[in-house]
């Protein structure tokens, strides 16, 4: 009995049930506090969340950061944009724009070029509204009498 219990000790550690770590391909990911200061000077706008992310959000945000340097000016104000309206999401926004970015990527190539299309329509038409003016506030009406 006591060399069956050993045997299924054994074969648990082995399968990571007792030490996950030890079957964990990828290394840890660093903190906050452990990025360069490059790296946080170009994800600063996840700053607040850094610690909570998975190690392969941190995995694939430190890629980003690692291209940063070789994008355009143009491209880095995207980047950093993106990366502060992501920020502002609400984890259950986060989940439905990956759940719309995983559909976009099922579509034929056709249909999300007609999908691209359409949003570059749209985005032209809301940049040529003119802003909204300064709400006047208006009196109540008198009370009737």
């Amino acid at each position: 009995m006591a060399e069956a219990l050993r045997a299924i000790v054994l074969l648990l550690a082995l399968l990571g049930v007792l030490a996950p770590d030890a079957l964990a391909t990828e290394p840890r990911q660093p903190s906050w506090s452990e990025l360069t200061p490059k790296q946080r000077e170009i994800l600063a706008p996840l700053a607040n969340e850094w610690d909570s992310f998975p190690d392969v959000q941190k995995k694939k945000l430190l890629g980003v950061a690692r291209q940063y340097p070789k994008l355009s000016p143009e491209q880095q104000r995207r980047l950093q944009s993106r990366l502060l309206e992501w920020s502002r999401l609400t984890p259950e926004q986060r989940e439905l724009a990956r759940k719309n970015y995983h559909n976009l990527k099922q579509m034929p190539p056709e249909k999300r070029q007609e999908i691209k299309r359409k949003w570059k329509e749209y985005s032209q038409f809301q940049a040529d509204q003119p802003a909204p003016g300064p709400q006047i506030e208006r009196p109540p009406p008198p009370a009737s009498q």
